[in-house]
């Protein structure tokens, strides 16, 4: 079977126009009711929920809410919910928390009872679509502090198999998967992608053996470059992207391959200017804006997430009629050279073609939201101290080709970056 439920994967446009509408007039006198900086924004605003009749009126009238809005209400007001919470704190059975990548991270209390029901249907619709079963192994590297992903796996039915999201445990994990053969992995970064590798060589592990059982794998937290997909792609498993949709909702590949698919069911999404308030058109960047439409715990309303997307509500050829985007990267990430906008993303695949830089690590330092000349700070991996200037060299040639922008480069150890954050995703834009 394709669908672990057709009827909701499928929906018509006009389908899914209704049910938002309806939830959102369930979601909106909710969180008005019980969430102090909802209330706040939407009398600031002048707006009240019975002003809200359709979809229109809501992308028209209804004030957005921002990180900087959340962390003023946070310190402020010293509430570690950020004036979200709109159930009883002994409610509360799981706090999650987002990376902190690009600063203080946000704690996401939820409620795993009725409340949470329909956003865990939604993941079990992306873990049947990848081809795992009620019954079957999954196999969860993962950080304790972003929630019980292995809690998700066992709703669904399948039982986690647990191992640290740890370069020096990857030896277990090839023994973890010959032992108990597991059908899924969640998840991977280009870190774990490499240390898997090494684990391999140094183990003697035959890595068509150690992935022998496993039908998909699931990457996220950063894109995977050219380098570290070759490695994946040796494995010979299915490979799909997983994103957060606006610390909202989430967002998985379907077998196409071509965009993530969000559920529209559980998540009402906008792509907007990033400086403006005006819809982009199909598929041009623009920021992701979301509204919870099921999350009754902590409802984020209309929330400007800073991440760069495209999106498209083209129906998909795998049949599944909900909105796919294509992540891009974080409004706040991008730097001004020379009139041009550059992403960590369009240095990437320069930074990775160069084999000593091979993981992908790097920097963008920005001094200023405009600059003269793009920075650069570059990790490297061992063996190389002795060749620095070479390798310098062939990383300034390598952007410059791509960028047609010689940059400046500060080369550093890959493990001098990777205690910056956590190592699925590092902080792409520094300072200094």
């Amino acid at each position: 079977m394709t669908y672990f439920d057709e009827v909701a994967e499928t929906r018509s446009r006009a389908d899914l126009d209704a049910m938002q509408l309806e939830r959102l007039g369930l979601m909106l006198p909710h969180a008005y009711e019980h969430s102090p900086i909802v209330r706040a924004t939407w009398e600031e605003a002048g707006v009240h929920p019975r002003d809200i009749r359709s979809l229109a009126d809501f992308t028209e009238r209804a004030p957005f809410i921002d990180k900087e809005t959340l962390r003023h209400w946070r310190e402020d007001r010293r509430d570690p919910y950020a004036g979200l919470l709109c159930v009883p704190v002994d409610d509360v059975t799981t706090i999650l928390s987002s990376s902190g990548t690009t600063g203080e991270p946000t704690l996401q209390p939820q409620d795993w009872g009725a409340s949470g029901g329909p956003v865990r249907a939604g993941l079990s619709r992306d873990l049947w679509m990848m081809g795992m079963r009620p019954g079957d192994r999954v196999m969860v590297v993962i950080f304790t502090f972003r929630g019980p992903a292995f809690g998700m796996v066992q709703q669904f039915g399948a039982v986690p198999v647990l191992c640290d999201y740890d370069a020096g445990d990857m030896i277990r994990f090839c023994e973890l998967s010959l032992e108990f053969r597991p059908t899924g992995l969640y998840s991977l970064s280009s870190m774990i992608v490499h240390a898997i590798a090494e684990a391999c060589e140094q183990g003697g592990f035959d890595p068509t053996d150690v992935f022998s059982s496993y039908r998909a794998m699931v990457q996220a937290g950063e894109p995977l470059g050219a380098r570290a997909r070759g490695i994946v792609d040796g494995w010979g498993v299915p490979l799909f992207e997983h994103t957060g949709v606006g610390d909202v909702g989430t967002a998985f590949e379907c077998p196409e391959h071509d965009g993530l698919h969000f559920w529209e069911d559980d998540t009402l999404v906008e792509n907007l200017d990033p400086e403006g308030t005006e819809p982009v058109g199909d598929r041009e960047r623009g920021e992701l804006v979301a509204t919870a439409l099921v999350n009754r715990t902590t409802p984020l309303i209309r929330y400007r997430s800073g991440d760069i997307v495209r999106l498209t509500r083209v129906p998909c050829p795998c049949g599944r009629t909900h909105s796919k985007l294509w992540p891009v990267g974080r409004k706040g990430d991008g730097v001004e050279i020379q009139g041009r906008k550059i992403l960590p993303i369009d240095v990437w695949p320069a930074i990775e073609s160069v084999d000593e830089c091979s993981r992908g690590l790097f920097q963008i330092v920005r001094e200023a939201p405009q600059m003269d000349r793009l920075r650069l700070r570059v990790g490297y991996g061992p063996g190389c101290a002795d060749r620095l200037g070479a390798v310098r060299d062939d990383v300034m040639a390598a952007v410059a080709d791509l960028l047609d922008a010689v940059p400046e480069v500060e080369l550093v150890p890959d493990a001098d970056l990777l205690k910056l954050g956590p190592p699925h995703k590092i902080p792409r834009v520094a300072p200094r």
